[in-house]
């Protein structure tokens, strides 16, 4: 099962139409093509970081002598840190233009989720027709208290 979180930008006509899901966890096309990936996504930043830590990694090497051994394991570092974070970069990007994140979903597969997404975005806009709201309504939230650690749990 796949975790996207569901952005919006809220100037929009039909906030909806223009929805971006991102998958959390490892993105393997960050981890991969780092540089590139960056660039198609227009992390200017985050593509100037990796030229600046491939630079530092050659200067290390040069440094210590290191064979190709150590400038691979050096990359090799290098991309998993990207995979790991280069979905949270997005985000941060997103949320640095005024998108909202307003739904958290998941899926077996990409369609899956952004189905999912819809019916819930549906079932928010029925009630808000009957609040008589142009504005997404925030689903009711309960907290119940559980008697063995005392924190709430939710549904």
């Amino acid at each position: 099962m796949q975790v996207y979180t569901v952005h919006i930008h809220p100037g929009d006509a039909d906030p909806m139409e223009n929805a971006i899901l991102i998958r959390e966890g490892f993105n393997f096309w960050a981890f991969l093509l780092s540089g590139l990936w960056a660039l198609y996504h227009r992390l200017w930043l985050g593509f100037f970081a990796i030229v600046a830590v491939s630079l530092a990694s050659g200067l290390l090497v040069r440094l210590f002598n290191g064979g190709p051994e150590m400038d691979f394991a050096l990359a090799l570092l290098t991309g998993i840190g990207f995979g790991l974070i280069g979905n949270d970069l997005r985000r941060r990007k997103l949320a640095a233009k005024g998108w909202k994140m307003v739904d958290i979903v998941a899926g077996k597969t990409y369609s899956d989720a952004e189905y999912r997404c819809f019916a819930n975005l549906g079932s928010q806009r029925i009630r808000t027709a009957h609040l008589g709201t142009a504005q997404l309504a925030s689903p009711p939230q309960t907290v119940v208290s559980t008697p063995s650690t005392g924190s709430p749990s939710y549904p």
